[in-house]
């Protein structure tokens, strides 16, 4: 599923990416919800949400494991790293639980 999720996030940002926000400008709102239409069209999270006001796409998957959580995370962080070069300010990607949502099981740096 992982490997899924890579190679739709890899298609995304071919042209799409190019239209949007330059080097240096604001992050728009297509460029962080696209990473969410792609985790959640290979059915890897229940829940995906952009929250523009602390810089975060939130992600809600089915599982209690934090090994699995943080390999997510790393995977999709690092894939992301050539649509999320040009982000003005530093976005995190944050992996939650459904069974324990008061605090991430993973958080990474989107850069």
């Amino acid at each position: 599923m992982i490997l899924t999720l890579l190679l739709t996030i890899t298609g995304c940002g071919d042209s799409d990416s190019q239209k949007q926000s330059a080097p240096g400008m604001p992050v728009t709102a297509d460029d962080t919800s696209q990473l969410c239409s792609s985790i959640e069209g290979v059915g890897l999270a229940k829940q995906c949400s952009v929250n523009s006001r602390y810089s975060a796409v939130d992600v809600i998957i089915d599982s209690n494991d934090d090994e699995v959580a943080r390999n997510i995370c790393a995977d999709v962080a690092g894939k992301m790293t050539q649509l999320t070069a040009r982000f003005s300010v530093p976005w995190k990607l944050q992996i939650f639980s459904p069974y324990r949502s008061d605090k991430p099981m993973a958080t990474c740096l989107l850069h």
